[in-house]
Formats: C-alpha cells, sequence, structure tokens
C-alpha cells in the first residue's frame, strides 16, 4: 500500500474577509510584539508569579489598545461566530501565506511559520460568483455547494489532505475502482503541470519542471450504502520542482492555484504538526474497512471494550491508521514527522450526547483535529494572553478542578495518619480561611505559610505533613500519575492552564482541547482543534539518549479520551446554568454539572488501573517477542495474560459507573 502523510486540511465557510483586513491584524500584531514580551515564547511571561501577570497582561492590553482603535473587549469574548482566520492569526501567530481568487470562490492559505506543520486551506464562495469554470478541481465552487449542502448549509472542515509517495496515486484510483467505486466523484486523478515556455535563439521550447496530481474520493458511507457527499479525502501526489511559478511555491506546495503573498511572523508563532484527524460517523467498522481497502490502514488502539461513557452519553471509537518508518533518536525529527497518520473513528451507542448530536444535526464529519506543539503549557498561556490582550484568538473546554485533584477527608487520614475527626477539622478550618471550597477544592494560590496558620493549632506533630498534603492536594490525582518525574511549579502550570495528563508506560500525553470553532451560534455542533504534547520517555529516561523514539508515544490517553466526552457535556450543561431564565432548568443544569463532575472523580482511579494493566500487558507482549527461549517467552505470555485479565476487570467496573450515573443523569434530565 502507499506510504501517506498529513498534508494540508480545507474548511468552507461563509465569509472571508478581504486580504488586506487579515494583513493589517498581522502588522498590529507585529507591532504589539516589538513593545514588549506578552507571551511565554518571547520570555516575557512565562516565569511570572501568578499574581504578576495581571499587570504584565494588562500593559499589553494597554499596548494593543493604541494600536487598534476598536479593540475587541475581552470580557465580551464568545467562542461561537468568530472568523476562524483571525482565530489561527491571533492565538496561534499563525500567518495569511498564500490566496487563490478564481470565478466562483476564494481561498487563504494560513500555517504557521514552520509550513511543514499543519497547513489550513480556508475557501468561501463569491458572493456573486458566475462560472464554476474553475482550472482547479479543489476550487470548484460544486465542491462548496456539496458540502454546504450536506451539513444543513453550516460551516466545517470539508476535505482531509494526505500526500503520498510518487508513483502510488495511481494505485490508491485503482483501490477505489475495484472496492469502492461509488466514493469517486469522479473516475480520474486531475493533473496539474509546473511548465513555462522559453525562446532560444528565436525558437520556443516548453520546460516540465514538475507535476501536481490529486484524487478526491468522498470519505464515508451513509447509512443506506451510497456515498455521503459531506466530507472529501484529498490524495496528492508531487513530482518535481515547484519553485518558480505562482500556485507551486506557496509553502510545501499545498495546492496548485494559490499564490503566494508576503506573510511577516512576529517570532511568537507556535508550530505546530498533525498528529491526528477525528471522524463522527455512523459505522465506524465500514469506514475502517475503506480505509484498510484503499489506504492499507489498520486498527491501532480501540476504545470499544470499556464503552466510554458520559452520563446517558455513550460511544464507541477506534483509531486507525498507517504504520511509519520512521526510525530516528531526534525529538525534533519525532515532533515535526508527518508520516505517521492516526484517524480516530467515532460512533454513538446512545441517542444522547455529543456524538450522537452531532450526527444528528449536521451529519458525519470531521470532529477535530489535533496538533502536536513542542511545549503544550506555554502554548496554552500564548493563546490564553492574547486572548487577554486582544479579545480575539481561542478558549478551551472547561475542566472541573477535581480532576486535578482535591482535599479528601479519608485521603488525610491515610497519608498523614491523623485521625478522623481532626482531618474534618482540618478540612472546616481550611473552608473557613477561604483557603479551600466546601467541595474540597484548594486555591491555587496558597503559600506554604497559609496552610500552616489555618491547621497548627489542630494537627500538632503532624503538622508538616498535613501541609504538605494540602498543597499537593491541588494536583494530588496527577501526582499519582506522575509522581516526582515533574516539580511543584510545573504541576500548578498544568493545573492552571487545565492541562490533561495521561500516561503509557513512561511516555506522558498532554492534551487541551479549544472551545468549538466554524460555530454560528452557541450550543451549535461544531468542530474542535485538540493540541498535544507528548514526551517520549525513550529520550528522557536517563542514559536513553540514543534509544528509538516511537512515533505516536504516549498513546491517546484512555483516562483524557473519556474526560473529553465528559467535559463537553459538562460545558454544555454549564451553558445550559449560565443561559436558562426558569429557575428549574438551572437548578437542574447544575446538578448535572456536579454529576458528571463526580463521574469523572470515581472514574479516574479505576482509568488509572486500566492503563497500567494496558502498559504492562504490551511489555510483556513486547518482552515475548524478543524472549531467548520457550520458557522466557511462555513466562511473559503468562503475565500479559494477567494484566488482560485485570484490563478487562477494570473495563467491566468503568462500564458499572457509567451505568450508573446513565441512570442518575436520565433522572435529572427527566426533572
Amino acid at each position: 500500500m502507499a506510504n501517506v502523510r498529513f498534508h494540508h486540511v480545507q474548511m468552507f465557510v461563509s465569509e472571508l474577509q478581504p486580504l488586506e483586513t487579515y494583513k493589517k491584524l498581522e502588522k498590529n500584531l507585529n507591532d504589539l510584539s516589538n513593545k514588549g514580551s506578552f507571551d511565554p515564547f518571547s520570555g516575557g511571561m512565562r516565569f511570572l508569579e501568578p499574581h504578576a501577570l495581571p499587570a504584565r497582561i494588562e500593559e499589553g492590553r494597554q499596548a494593543w489598545c493604541n494600536l487598534v482603535k476598536d479593540a475587541k473587549c475581552p470580557s465580551k469574548y464568545s467562542s461561537f461566530d468568530q472568523d476562524v482566520v483571525e482565530q489561527m492569526i491571533v492565538g496561534l501567530g499563525w500567518r495569511v501565506t498564500a490566496e487563490y481568487i478564481g470565478q466562483s470562490t476564494r481561498s487563504l492559505l494560513v500555517c504557521s511559520q514552520d509550513a511543514r506543520g499543519q497547513k489550513c486551506v480556508v475557501t468561501t464562495k463569491i458572493s456573486d460568483a458566475g462560472s464554476d469554470d474553475e482550472p482547479y478541481y479543489h476550487f470548484k465552487s460544486s465542491g462548496f455547494d456539496t458540502f454546504k449542502n450536506s451539513h444543513i448549509q453550516r460551516d466545517g472542515v470539508a476535505v482531509l489532505g494526505f500526500e503520498v509517495d510518487n508513483g502510488s496515486l495511481d494505485q490508491v484510483l485503482t483501490n477505489y475502482q475495484t472496492k469502492h467505486p461509488k466514493l469517486l466523484p469522479i473516475n480520474a486523478i486531475n493533473t496539474y503541470t509546473d511548465s513555462r515556455t522559453i525562446s532560444v535563439n528565436g525558437r520556443t521550447k516548453t520546460i516540465n519542471s514538475g507535476e501536481f496530481r490529486t484524487l478526491d474520493v468522498y470519505a464515508y458511507y451513509t447509512k443506506e450504502g451510497e456515498a455521503d457527499k459531506g466530507t472529501v479525502i484529498r490524495l496528492l501526489e508531487r513530482t518535481g520542482v515547484y519553485s518558480s511559478r505562482p500556485g507551486f511555491a506557496n509553502p510545501g506546495a499545498v495546492l496548485p492555484g494559490l499564490e503566494d503573498v508576503h506573510a511577516d511572523f512576529d517570532g511568537t508563532s507556535v508550530p505546530a504538526y498533525s498528529d491526528h484527524w477525528v471522524s463522527n460517523v455512523f459505522d465506524r467498522k465500514v469506514f475502517l474497512k475503506t480505509l484498510e481497502d484503499t489506504l492499507g490502514f489498520t486498527p491501532k488502539v480501540d476504545f470499544n471494550a470499556g464503552v466510554v461513557a458520559a452520563g446517558e452519553a455513550i460511544i464507541e471509537s477506534t483509531v486507525t491508521g498507517n504504520t511509519s518508518t520512521l526510525n530516528t533518536t531526534n525529538l525534533e525529527v519525532v515532533l515535526e514527522d508527518q508520516s505517521q497518520v492516526y484517524l480516530p473513528i467515532n460512533n454513538a451507542l446512545s441517542t444522547v450526547g455529543h456524538v450522537h448530536g452531532f450526527l444528528e444535526e449536521v451529519g458525519q464529519g470531521v470532529q477535530h483535529l489535533a496538533c502536536r506543539v513542542k511545549d503544550l503549557t506555554a502554548f496554552i498561556e500564548r493563546v490564553n494572553n492574547y486572548r487577554a490582550i486582544t479579545g480575539q484568538g481561542f478558549t478551551f473546554l472547561r475542566i472541573p478542578r477535581s480532576y486535578y485533584g482535591k482535599f479528601g477527608v479519608a485521603s488525610v487520614v491515610k497519608q498523614t495518619e491523623v485521625s478522623e475527626e481532626v482531618a474534618q477539622k482540618v478540612h472546616a478550618a481550611l473552608v473557613d480561611s477561604k483557603l479551600m471550597t466546601p467541595a474540597g477544592i484548594v486555591s491555587l494560590d496558597i503559600t506554604k505559610e497559609q496552610a500552616t496558620a489555618a491547621v497548627k493549632d489542630l494537627t500538632g506533630d503532624k503538622t508538616d505533613a498535613v501541609v504538605e498534603y494540602i498543597l499537593r492536594a491541588r494536583y494530588n490525582n496527577l501526582y499519582t500519575l506522575l509522581r516526582d518525574h515533574i516539580e511543584e511549579n510545573q504541576y500548578l502550570q498544568i493545573v492552571r492552564n487545565q492541562v490533561l495528563v495521561d500516561i503509557q508506560g513512561q511516555d506522558i500525553l498532554y492534551q487541551i482541547f479549544t472551545s468549538n470553532i466554524l460555530q454560528k451560534k452557541a450550543g451549535d455542533e461544531a468542530p474542535f482543534f485538540e493540541f498535544i504534547q507528548r514526551v517520549c520517555s525513550a529520550h528522557t529516561a536517563a542514559g536513553s539518549k540514543g534509544a528509538k523514539i516511537r512515533p505516536g508515544c504516549g498513546g491517546f490517553g484512555i483516562r483524557n479520551f473519556l474526560t473529553l466526552f465528559l467535559s463537553i457535556e459538562v460545558s454544555k450543561a454549564m451553558l445550559e446554568s449560565e443561559t436558562a431564565s426558569d429557575p428549574k432548568d438551572v437548578a437542574r443544569a447544575k446538578k448535572m454539572v456536579e454529576a458528571f463532575t463526580e463521574q469523572l472523580d470515581v472514574s479516574n482511579p479505576i482509568l488509572t488501573g486500566i492503563s497500567d494493566a494496558m502498559t504492562a500487558e504490551a511489555d510483556h507482549l513486547e518482552a515475548a517477542e524478543n524472549a531467548t527461549s520457550e520458557t522466557e517467552k511462555a513466562e511473559h505470555l503468562a503475565k500479559a495474560a494477567e494484566c488482560n485479565k485485570e484490563k478487562l476487570a477494570g473495563n467491566e467496573k468503568l462500564k458499572e459507573t457509567s451505568d450508573r450515573y446513565k441512570e442518575i443523569l436520565k433522572k435529572l434530565r427527566s426533572e
């Protein structure tokens, strides 16, 4: 099968502003960066104390208001009805680097300073469009109309673009012709040649210096087995040089027709590299089979065994993809590599929740785009700082603080050996001192001195142990995972920025999800971005600098997979509680938030056990493959089988928990 690499995505939107408007925004941001460091990438924000941050942000806000007379108000920011090009320019520091203006459509290319990473082509239909006789198939307005008609006229991610090796595209076309002909919009490959005519001694000669070939296919089938025309997979193949003619010189030769435009990056641009692209579909097994038949993709991870559930919302998911041949010990190479393609695929098992709502409301399509960055916490600080300064950019899904940790009477008794009576008094003292909420959420800004003053008269010779527990309660769930691999200030930075954390073996996965993008009205189902950082133990462990780094290290986070769906449901319930006019609806929504949060708290230790069992099972299976004797192989296989039993037992326990909260949420929803 063909070697496949991530290449670009194409979004279809109802409106784009003039190029000059975006370039003015870029210039203002560049001017802002010249007036001071207001982000962690310039070195000015990252190491400030929490109480110093507001003053520095306000300084940046004043500088921005002096540059932009009609600056938007940060306090009035809302995630819906945003211009996605503006969001990428401000929030990520990306720039518009190319443009296409045709007879019926107009497109912009938006990417970071490293054009090898995520590339977004944003296309709109020209309002007074005439003929659809575009020279480029990928910019025809008929494709725009087909997408819009398939998605109730919503904006969205319309095309997932992949590059294949030279000579592979014909085989891919053959695979579709023989096994999935219904998914071919046209039974042909589109070919664009980079050629020019020169004159030598009075004679003209045409020189071909390169060729760009594309194949667009429909991604999914409908429930009835026909082609779902709402989302396209684009395979492209490039040969030769693309540096001497507009349309081929754009960064990474993204698409023929795009002409370069000048772009100045302000030094705070965040390079981001495609990691995985996620679809919501009616039947994931059908899509899995299509990708296997045509591209040779095979399942890598299944999330169906434990059945992921958030209250009544139940889904299952499989991560499919290719097998990259990347073999390196270089962290930068792994970060930038686009040869390992992962495509998680979700389908709903219930008639409640985000995936079901997405499918019913807008149809099958791309749920979110996940990008890797080098330093996730610094990246999030940049996004949050620039939103606070400019009133533009992104917000992120709200994660309950209890995900990270909280004070618990039973756990403080266990860990410090104080009596339950003393633990109860400590709890009350912290609440009375306004250092902790009644639910056990400890203030992130609490100091050792404040904690000591609040409890020293209650804890006697156990004071030091109790104070240590209180301070760690801000992130004790994370500490269970990471122990002393990172320091306290790093833990607090993770909690402040609401980063999700998971661990697979010794690999660490950091994740965060934006609020919806391409969303016109609050509450509409819409796609979003995910940003992640993979910390590979093969390189960070002592003495292992020369070890091969495995693509996709850190996995996909079984803990965070559940947390994502719980967070989506929590965010919906929070929105309902904030917007409902009927006091009964407000009260019910608040109870739903509490129930979802409680489900997350109860599920956390179960997920840790499943994750540990999965990791141990994989380690023993790998050891069995490399065993030097049959006895050693049998021992590892037996241990792997025991780990599998533990994993299945954890899955059952997780399912029981899910079932319990499903009934709780069902009852609340009916009130």
